[in-house]
């Protein structure tokens, strides 16, 4: 065998070695699947792909491998062949404090877990590119267990909360460069969320009675996320990225139990509904317009600024305008070796929280940062990061006009393996 056979061939094997080192890394994530926390308060809960994570999210811009297919796809038409990365967050920690919310007691809710979030392949095909991706786009893992004591009428308290909401994205991908330094891509993701929470309450009264009760909700829905992107090059070093999306909840059911016992209720008796809904869920329609400027060979700089419309929801609540921003820069410290870093905020979709206010959600803004380091080695790339998030604000969990301070911080540890052909 000569030498060039046989350096070939060496390619080829660790080519197919990568490639199953890949798949099970998939399929090992999906076996994680019920895991780390999200809300519904935020649209910027989970960071996805190897280089967008690192540079906390600002992407739309850049977009040319397989993480393009869900920032910006119009972007993948500007890879340099084929690609297909995993991604694994390793730990996801999320901590909230609502201060002095029972008896004086500060309620904390805390989740960690390992969250499989983005996998995604793109190929050649004809002119253009074609992908496919799977993503998580927002997952929460809760399981608290509190016990508060002397609340006013009570001698003591017990709180067991559940709760597993997953958000799943997958489906093709299309980008087609229509002249030179001008692309447009579009991904059609189809949607699904499962939802469900438990929450457990025993109240020991101070006249020596008790009340009890449980709740249960379980949410099925399914619909359809279209996002379109357009990729604009006008000079050698800058790049103008715009997407557009929105999810449509085409299909949802609720089902309700609520059972109570105890002291205001009629004696040996359990009271107990069950109730069944079909009410849809209404999302915003996404804007996201990013810039990236190409300093060198081994520096770039980019800038992400999403907007996010109002919606009214009469039966889930209503959601204000909001936006986000980000900001990343990537340097080539070697060939072998890229440095990540960047900002981003979570800004809360509620209205904020005044005196005077009744049974408003949660407003909390997030401010956060990120760093990864990645190995090149041939044709693929292992990277490690992470990245923390911090907000505090106002929130009325006991209901009524009662104002209660509260904060939130995330940190996530992550990897990912990526693969070009």
């Amino acid at each position: 065998m000569t030498e060039d056979r046989r350096q070939k061939s060496e390619v080829r094997h660790y080519s197919c070695v990568f490639f199953v080192v890949c798949c099970l890394l998939s399929v090992i994530c999906c076996l994680f699947l019920s895991s780390a926390f999200a809300d519904e308060y935020h649209y910027n809960n989970i960071l996805v792909g190897d280089r967008a994570a690192g540079m906390g999210g600002a992407y739309t811009a850049i977009s040319d491998d397989s993480a393009g297919l869900y920032y910006n796809p119009a972007g993948i038409v500007f890879s340099p062949g084929g690609s297909l990365s995993a991604s694994a967050n390793a730990y996801h920690i999320t901590n909230t404090r609502y201060k002095g919310v029972i008896g004086g007691n500060d309620w904390e809710r805390k989740s960690s877990a390992l969250l499989p979030n983005y996998f995604g392949i793109i190929q050649s095909l004809g002119k253009g590119k074609v992908g496919f991706s799977y993503t998580v786009t927002d997952s929460i893992l809760e399981d608290q267990d509190q016990v508060f004591y002397n609340v006013p009428g009570h001698t003591r308290d017990v709180i067991n909360f559940n709760k597993n909401d997953n958000i799943y994205n997958f489906g093709p991908s299309y980008a087609l460069e229509l002249t030179k330094g001008f692309s447009i891509g579009v991904t059609l993701y189809g949607h699904y969320r499962e939802s469900q929470w438990i929450l457990n309450q025993l109240y020991n009264l101070t006249t020596g009675e008790y009340e009890w009760g449980n709740s249960y909700y379980q949410t099925n829905e399914i619909g359809i996320r279209p996002i379109i992107g357009l990729m604009w090059i006008p000079a050698e070093k800058f790049s103008i990225g715009l997407a557009m999306s929105q999810t449509t909840v085409l299909n949802s059911t609720t089902r309700i139990q609520l059972v109570m016992k105890g002291a205001k209720y009629a004696a040996n008796t359990v009271d107990r509904e069950d109730i069944t809904v079909n009410y849809r869920r209404v999302l915003p329609l996404t804007a996201v317009v990013g810039l990236a400027y190409f300093a060198s060979d081994s520096l770039l700089f980019s800038g992400d600024f999403s907007y996010y419309t109002k919606t009214s929801d009469a039966n889930f609540g209503d959601r204000e305008v909001t936006w986000n921003a980000a900001l990343g820069t990537e340097y080539y410290i070697t060939e072998k070796w890229g440095l990540r870093a960047g900002m981003f905020t979570n800004r809360a979709n509620t209205s904020e929280i005044n005196t005077g206010d009744i049974d408003k959600f949660d407003h909390v803004d997030i401010y956060g940062g990120s760093i990864s380091i990645t190995h090149f080695s041939r044709q693929s790339s292992l990277t490690f990061g992470a990245n923390y998030g911090f907000g505090a604000g106002k929130a009325q969990v006991l209901g009524g006009s009662y104002i209660q301070d509260v904060e939130m911080q995330t940190l996530t540890g992550f990897v990912s393996a990526a693969y070009s052909y």
